[in-house]
C-alpha cells in the first residue's frame, strides 16, 4: 500500500535521512524506533506532506510521487497524530473529532455527539462527546486525537509517541484499538 524508496532529507549541516526505504502493507502495524535526532519525525512529516524529501519517491497503491502535500496525504488516507496536541480547546470532544469535515444539512450537535459516541463505544474509550476539551486531562486529550484519526477511516495512521501522556489502562485501550 505505502512504499518509500531511497528517501533523503538534509538540513544545513545535517543529514536527517539518508537512503531510507520502508514498505507498509494493508493491516500491518510498524514501530519506528530510534534515538533523538535519528530522523523519525522527519520521516513522519515527509509521509504527511509537511516537508519534502530532497530525493527518493513515495508510492501509494502503485502510484509514485516525488513528494507528498498535506492535501494529497489526506486524499490517500494518511492520518498523523503528532506528539504535540492539535485540539481547539474551547470546542467539545465531538466537535474536535469532526472539525474541518464538510457539513451537510443534517449536521447537528446531537448527530456529531452520536457519531463520536459510536467510536468511543466501538473502541472502549471513556470520553464524553459533549465535554469541553479544555476540561480534559492530557491523556484524555490524546485519546481525542486518536479518535480523530479513527473517525476519518485512515488507511495509514501514524502516531508520534502516542503513549507518552497515557496511563497504563489507557495504553491498553490504545493497543486494543490498534489491533
Amino acid at each position: 500500500m505505502l512504499t518509500l524508496q531511497h528517501i533523503r532529507k538534509t538540513y544545513p549541516g545535517v543529514v536527517a535521512l539518508d537512503d531510507v526505504s520502508l514498505q507498509i502493507l494493508d493491516g500491518e502495524v510498524h514501530a519506528l524506533l530510534g534515538e533523538n535526532g535519528a530522523g523519525k519525525s522527519t520521516l513522519i512529516k515527509i509521509i504527511a506532506g509537511a516537508i519534502s524529501p530532497d530525493s527518493g519517491s513515495i508510492d501509494f497503491d502503485g502510484e509514485s510521487f516525488p513528494r507528498m502535500t498535506p492535501q494529497l496525504a489526506l486524499e490517500k488516507g494518511v492520518s498523523v497524530i503528532y506528539q504535540e496536541l492539535n485540539l481547539c480547546q474551547p470546542l467539545t470532544v465531538a466537535e474536535n473529532i469532526f472539525l474541518g469535515r464538510p457539513q451537510t444539512k443534517l449536521y447537528s450537535q446531537k448527530k456529531v455527539n452520536a457519531l463520536a459516541q459510536e467510536i468511543f463505544d466501538e473502541y472502549g474509550f471513556d470520553l464524553n462527546p459533549g465535554a469541553r476539551v479544555m476540561s480534559l486531562s492530557p491523556a484524555q486529550q490524546q485519546m481525542v486525537e486518536i479518535c480523530k484519526g479513527i473517525s476519518c477511516n485512515a488507511r495509514v495512521m501514524i502516531m508520534d509517541e502516542p503513549t507518552s501522556a497515557l496511563a497504563t489502562h489507557e495504553v491498553e485501550l490504545l493497543f486494543r484499538a490498534i489491533e
